[in-house]
């Protein structure tokens, strides 16, 4: 049976807007994550916890959601997760204090998470084997909302207070379900009525993982942004608290080292098909390892600045950006039969990597930056060891096959 549904500009922005819906719920708080904590009388720094637990929902949502519209369809996983996001931001704007706060934060990240599964497995239905350079397409409007949503944050957070940011969020979900609901048409036209049950999906997810290089790209995804997350969910504290950073001069600086980001998923565009997702991956993998390692570096020998934190953390965030969608891609396109599972997987990965960073945050923090550059240092040199040397035994096994 044919695919029904076509490749098209208007459906890429859709699933672009879909990808980027996880970062603009996180990104567009951050700026004002100290005034929540003072509003809502929670000590400081428990804010952190509300980052975490959205991100581990993101992410093991996205273990059971992916498999799950392998045999219900994209559809209808797609609106009762924007349905519940929507219901879960709503609670956020009503929260008298931190614990139901961050309760409301666990179901947006479930919520959010459908997006974010659907919109990859809804490009491999639609695009096939060529769905290298629109899975980067869709990074690009993930890493634009990491560009524009801290800055934008800021602003709203000093124009209507810290409900002004998540009540666009609010607006922005909205809009999409909107979208979804008048223009998406099921994408997946062969349903697997085994796929998803709870039974079998642990043997699923072993046979996945028995290719060493889904393993290699899961677990690099894993740790680089593990590293970026550090940065992500750290500097708040570093450049408002202790560079003196203003929220929306902080927000304006994070803008401009993740702009690296969207550059890094342009090449992954232009080149992945040149190139292959596993050398596009080692370029990328390599520049986040270089620049974590640069900004511990400068930390150690020269002190916290503005610059000195900032100018290294642009390598890591161009490494990135080519991971991101690169890793992705070269899990994906080979498992057109369970493109679910494996972007489920993926984005759990991803997730995965992104709740240690942040619990190891928040428990080796000191009043000091030392914690967040130190993560973000020994997870990026980490993801660059771990995919050269998987990578290496890879092949180490395919020379000694006859």
């Amino acid at each position: 049976m044919p695919n029904a549904v076509q490749p098209s500009r208007q459906l890429l922005v859709l699933l672009m807007a879909l990808t980027a819906l996880g970062e603009v719920s996180t990104q567009l708080i951050i700026p004002s994550l100290s005034a929540i904590e003072w509003v809502l009388a929670a000590k400081p720094g428990s804010s952190l916890l509300a980052l975490s637990v959205f991100v581990a929902a993101f992410g093991a949502g996205q273990l059971v959601l992916g498999p799950l519209s392998d045999r219900l369809g994209r559809r209808p996983i797609l609106l009762a997760g924007l349905l519940v996001y929507l219901l879960a931001t709503g609670w956020m704007l009503l929260a008298s204090s931190m614990p139901e706060f961050v309760g409301a934060r666990v179901l947006q990240g479930l919520g959010a998470c459908s997006a974010l599964v659907m919109a990859r497995a809804i490009v491999r239905d639609v695009w096939q084997e060529k769905a290298g350079p629109a899975l980067a397409a869709t990074v690009i409007g993930m890493l634009c909302a990491i560009v524009i949503s801290p800055a934008l944050g800021g602003l709203l957070y000093r124009l209507g207070g810290w409900h002004a940011p998540i009540l666009l969020a609010f607006g922005f979900a909205t809009l999409t379900l909107l979208v979804v609901v008048g223009r998406y048409r099921e994408s997946n036209p062969h349903l697997n009525p085994q796929a998803g049950r709870m039974r079998s999906l642990a043997a699923d997810y072993f046979d996945l993982l028995k290719a060493p290089s889904f393993r290699a790209l899961a677990l690099t995804l894993a740790f680089t942004y593990g590293a970026m997350f550090a940065v992500i969910a750290g500097s708040s504290a570093v450049y408002i608290g202790l560079l003196h950073l203003s929220p929306s001069q902080y927000g304006m600086t994070l803008s401009a080292i993740v702009l690296a980001l969207i550059a890094g998923a342009l090449f992954t565009r232009s080149y992945i098909t040149r190139l292959g997702p596993n050398k596009v991956v080692s370029i990328g993998v390599t520049l986040v390892a270089v620049g974590g390692l640069a900004t511990l570096a400068t930390y150690h020998l020269f002190g916290l600045s503005v610059l000195g934190l900032s100018i290294p953390q642009v390598l890591v965030t161009l490494g990135g950006g080519m991971v991101l969608p690169a890793s992705v891609a070269g899990a994906v396109i080979p498992n057109a039969h369970r493109a679910g599972l494996a972007a489920g997987f993926m984005g759990f990965a991803q997730m995965a990597g992104a709740t240690l960073s942040g619990i190891l945050l928040s428990v080796l923090q000191d009043g000091s930056a030392w914690p967040m550059v130190f993560l973000n240092g020994s997870f990026a040199f980490i993801a660059w060891v771990i995919f050269q040397g998987l990578n290496r035994r890879q092949l180490a096994v395919g020379a000694a096959l006859p």
